[in-house]
């Protein structure tokens, strides 16, 4: 029952950070804005979630609550690299995926590089960024309430999401930008405007998911783990539609589970070998759903109106 617990503990926290980190890609690449660099954008969200959740800052005296309050200024900071990458996809019109690649690097560089250089500045007596919020609300076997109501706060904020996207007339414009920004355009709508929004919810989002990340791990490796490609190819294998995001990201959430939570190598698998399966799996969905998907249509297109 305990190694139940275990899973199920990890399971909804690994969902968590994998749904949002897909969202985050779905949000920019519905508006024709290719994000890869959605890694680097966790990465961030590691390192502020890891901030404003120091002793230093003083959120945690607000007790459990106060990871709202965390999480929330994590969005919020991580949203500076939503604007760059806008301002150099939109603005400047460059090669969106050499944009998220250097997102990603650099996203591993700052984090690694604060990590290893303020750690003990943020946290007395450690040498790396934690998470100042503990579980709570103890269910039993291994299972703590954090994790149940993290993953359902995620899934609610993705079916608000759902809802704006496929039932209001904002979310037809917006969907409409990805797929033919001539026709948005010529209504004297701002393209621009929405593409700009839309990545900087996504960078938000994927801070969001950081911050769920470094909750979960409690300390911080300089890294996501890879999760951030991980999201990238759920929100690929999903065909860029939220209902089918949610049910891929559940499913891998649980093969990571599986292979993090040690029940693969308590039953003899390699430890290596049960670390590397959830990327292995990734690899294959990928190769194996290509030929179904579709991306949207104008997705990494710069949108140039006198092209009209």
């Amino acid at each position: 029952m305990e190694f139940c617990g275990i899973i199920l503990n990890y399971a909804l926290l690994y969902g968590a950070v994998l749904l949002l980190g897909a969202i985050s890609g779905y949000l920019s690449e519905r508006a024709g804005i290719v994000n890869i660099g959605i890694d680097g954008m966790m990465c961030f969200g590691v390192v502020f979630f890891g901030i404003f959740s120091s002793p230093l800052i003083g959120i945690t005296n607000i007790g459990p609550s106060g990871i709202i309050f965390a999480l929330l200024l994590t969005m919020i900071a991580t949203m500076i690299t939503g604007a760059m990458h806008a301002f150099v996809c939109i603005n400047l019109k460059a090669n969106h995926v050499i944009s998220g690649t250097a997102i990603n690097l650099i996203g591993v560089a700052f984090c690694t590089f604060v990590n290893s250089k303020f750690g003990n500045i943020f946290y007395d007596g450690s040498s790396k960024l934690l998470s100042g919020f503990d579980d709570f609300l103890y269910v039993g076997n291994s299972l703590y309430g954090s994790s149940i109501i993290i993953f359902i706060a995620a899934l609610v904020l993705v079916t608000i999401i759902w809802v704006i996207v496929t039932k209001t007339r904002v979310g037809l414009r917006y969907r409409a930008v990805g797929e033919n920004p001539f026709a948005v355009d010529v209504q004297s709508i701002s393209v621009k405007k929405y593409q700009w929004v839309a990545v900087l919810l996504s960078s938000a989002v994927a801070g969001l998911a950081g911050g769920i990340f470094l909750f979960n791990i409690k300390q911080s490796q300089g890294n996501t783990q890879g999760l951030g490609y991980l999201a990238l190819a759920i929100m690929i294998v999903g065909a860029w539609k939220i209902e089918w995001i949610t049910i891929t990201s559940i499913v891998f959430s649980l093969f990571m589970s599986l292979c993090m939570s040690n029940v693969l190598t308590n039953v003899g698998f390699a430890r290596e070998l049960a670390y590397t399966l959830p990327y292995l799996i990734t690899f294959a969905a990928l190769i194996f759903f290509a030929r179904w998907v579709r991306a949207p249509e104008y997705d990494g297109i710069p949108f140039d109106r006198n092209l009209r």
